[in-house]
């Protein structure tokens, strides 16, 4: 099985179990692209410091279709390549699933890549937060045999994981939530890019209705990035705050912090969801990409709550 990476962080946990069907090993990295001229060029191996990495591959130009921000580093410059030159790349490459992991803000470049995704034959993976698992999108994706999955990875113990498993926990103990708030805060480019008011916005209205899946009536919620610190690098900081009402009206509050790496924390997510999807689309039974994406996307086609999307996948897919 291979795959395309696009992304400035594409290390890999290692994961022993076997998932429908394969082996953490038989995931084959064939390529990688960027826009950042400080890595396009390079070998993966001169980029990546923090993991070993096994292959040695040259990181290619990749598609940019939107305004840089202001707020990126990328403002200062970027090196791509026209859609044509892309395609044919991948073309040339041949994987099975094209992995998009640009930063935030770039929904352009994310729908043009998904269009070469599906112009190459692989199919799609939409790690960011825009819109582009459209019902059109996966008729067209389907009707070539292949899978679109989105938007918006939920990482394997990110900010969003844990809010909806603790609400779900609260909630099926008797609690009633009340008043929350998540307020993340991370030193990467992606949060970087989302310092731009409108793609906060659009990233917090995600987080937020994610969140509210977990309990069945209405509270005051807020949930999103609020601030960029360089000095965190790769790092992300998670504060919650929760208000609730127990046993006759008795108050629970609780207020914590997490702090994970962005980096590898949705790496897990992304080696299940491809794996799953090689079974599913082997089987010609592409309906699956329901269950994979509410398992690991924030913003699936059909949402279910934590606990049931996992309980989904886990029956779909594990040996």
């Amino acid at each position: 099985m291979s795959l395309q990476l696009l992304s400035k962080d594409y290390s890999f946990t290692r994961i022993q179990q076997k998932l429908a069907g394969f082996e953490i090993t038989d995931v084959i990295v064939t390529g990688i692209f960027d826009i950042d001229p400080s890595k396009v060029g390079k070998k993966n191996t001169d980029v990546v410091s923090d993991y070993k990495v096994d292959s040695d591959l040259i990181i290619q130009p990749g598609i940019s279709e939107d305004h840089i921000s202001h707020n990126s580093s990328l403002a200062r410059g970027i090196k791509s390549t026209t859609y044509e030159d892309f395609v044919r790349s991948l073309k040339k490459i041949n994987p099975d699933f094209l992995i998009n992991l640009i930063s935030s803000g770039m929904d352009k470049s994310g729908e043009k890549y998904a269009i070469a995704s599906l112009e190459a034959g692989c199919s799609f993976f939409n790690a960011t937060a825009s819109k582009i698992t459209t019902d059109q999108l996966r008729s067209s994706f389907t009707s070539k045999g292949l899978m679109i999955l989105g938007d918006d990875l939920m990482s394997q113990f990110g900010g969003t994981a844990f809010h909806r498993g603790m609400m779900e926990f609260m909630t099926n103990r008797g609690i009633k939530i009340e008043k929350a708030y998540q307020l993340d805060v991370g030193g990467n480019q992606d949060t970087q890019n989302t310092m731009a008011e409108e793609v906060r916005e659009k990233k917090r209205k995600i987080k937020t209705e994610s969140i509210a899946v977990e309990v069945p009536y209405p509270f005051k919620s807020t949930a999103g990035t609020t601030e960029y610190a360089e000095q965190l690098g790769s790092s992300r900081v998670s504060y919650y705050w929760m208000e609730a009402k127990g046993f006759l009206g008795s108050t629970i509050e609780m207020d914590l912090a997490l702090k994970t790496n962005d980096s590898t924390n949705g790496c897990n997510v992304i080696l299940d969801s491809i794996r799953a999807a090689k079974m599913a689309i082997s089987k010609k039974d592409l309906d699956k990409s329901e269950i994979i994406s509410a398992y690991a996307f924030k913003n699936p086609p059909k949402k279910f709550k934590i606990r049931e999307s996992i309980k989904a996948f886990e029956e779909a897919f594990t040996n």
